[in-house]
């Protein structure tokens, strides 16, 4: 089993709360995680027969556990959480009240809904998404970067070393029949899977629903709905528009991507790294690992900064960071070779008073690291480091994370051969 930065965040948290839920996409290592870190009885939700037991009898279900539990996939039973308010409520103010179920779960509609009305300040909510590449660094494996982009990091592809193609098309498989079945009810699933590959085609675009469903053969309306399912159950995560006005930023149409690079390669085609060294999706495909990066140092830390794409009529920034009234800029590119216009984009939002950029950064498939006056530029594999080195420096690192020990991680799994 590979250590999860979310741990640390996970043991803090069941010190202070009663309840503490974990959401993320299958796969991501939810289960796992919270049985090495919690030592209390576990059950499945998925199981048919205790699925009825918790429906029928929520009350004898949970006596069962007087100390509490680890409930996995609770989004199948989402009544049981008013049972649980009322079970912790009467413990409430004693030490016996803290950390006493730790629930897991996709994060459908229901759940979320169920979460926030039942359970609202009795329940940290935490988020685990798949590897991150200073986790997927832990194996001591050296991959480079076209192998990180078509394996993605989902962690039982690389902890049984299964083909990457073979793990995609199971998970693909095993995603439209529970999720999508059991969230929108879609009685075509062939239409849904043609939505998919349209959909990995637009990763890292911004999204323009109305061409995406004429292309499929919907209305638009449906095209939203199934995007809503797809960030819903985590597949895929919108990164919204920056804005002065917070409320346009939620108005505007965001970049669309999939959770994870590698099902984002399977989704267009590539199943072998060689042949993706002059695909057109490339640089799709980078973009998304260093988005999706960014999202899952911030989600396992604990971080409370934020993130959001900078696009306007004359010029786009991928990545806008934001914490404590400071904001990282960074352009993400996935050549080699560092190109003098780059830099333009970051030069013109620097001017843009209102955003307030406090430091510009180049990401880019390359292995040198350069400090120019025009902005950092920063290797793919590194660029984990050099973020949570800036979220330390802004007070927005809350857990004990060690950049400088991620740096040694990641050169000896990522960096260059000596």
């Amino acid at each position: 089993m590979i250590h999860r930065d979310l741990a640390a965040v996970l043991r803090a948290s069941l010190a202070r709360y009663p309840i503490v839920t974990i959401t993320g996409p299958r796969q991501a290592g939810k289960t796992t995680l919270a049985r090495a870190e919690v030592g209390k009885p576990y059950v499945n939700l998925e199981a048919p027969d205790l699925r009825l037991f918790a429906r029928e009898d929520p009350r004898g279900f949970l006596a069962q556990y007087a100390d509490g539990a680890i409930l996995d996939e609770v989004q199948h039973v989402p009544e049981l959480l008013s049972y649980l308010q009322v079970d912790v409520d009467a413990l409430a103010g004693t030490a016996q009240g803290l950390g006493r179920w730790l629930l897991t779960g996709s994060h459908q509609p229901q759940l979320r809904n169920a979460v926030s009305q039942s359970l609202a300040g009795r329940t940290a909510l935490l988020h685990l998404m798949p590897l991150s590449l200073g986790e997927l660094a832990r194996w001591r494996r050296r991959l480079d970067l076209d192998e990180v982009l078509v394996a993605g990091c989902y962690p039982r592809l690389h902890d049984a070393q299964i083909p990457a193609h073979q793990f995609h098309a199971d998970y693909l498989g095993t995603y439209l029949e529970r999720d999508v079945r059991q969230i929108l009810r879609v009685s075509d699933l062939g239409q849904f899977q043609r939505f998919l590959g349209f959909f990995a085609g637009r990763h890292a675009q911004i999204m323009n629903y109305s061409q995406l469903a004429a292309d499929i053969g919907i209305d638009q309306t449906t095209a939203k709905a199934w995007c809503a399912v797809m960030e819903a159950s985590h597949i895929a995560l919108p990164l919204r528009p920056w804005f002065a006005n917070i409320g346009k930023r939620l108005a505007k149409s965001p970049k669309w991507y999939l959770t994870d690079c590698g099902l984002a390669a399977h989704l267009i085609g590539v199943t072998s790294p060689r042949y993706l060294a002059t695909h057109p999706h490339r640089g799709h495909l980078f973009e998304g690992l260093v988005v999706s990066e960014a999202m899952k140092i911030i989600a396992h830390a604990g971080s409370p900064a934020r993130y959001h794409v900078f696009s306007s009529p004359r010029e786009e920034v991928d990545l806008l960071i934001e914490a404590n009234g400071k904001t990282l800029a960074v352009e993400i590119k996935s050549g080699a070779t560092v190109a003098g216009d780059w830099f333009r984009n970051l030069e013109a939002i620097a001017r843009i008073d209102q955003v307030g950029v406090d430091a510009r950064m180049v990401v880019y498939g390359g292995d040198d690291e350069q400090h120019r006056s025009r902005g950092h530029v920063c290797p793919w594999w590194r660029f984990p480091q050099r973020l949570c080195e800036w979220l330390h420096d802004h007070d927005a690192l809350p857990t004990s994370l060690d950049p400088a020990e991620l740096g040694e991680r990641l050169s000896a799994s990522f960096g260059p051969a000596a």
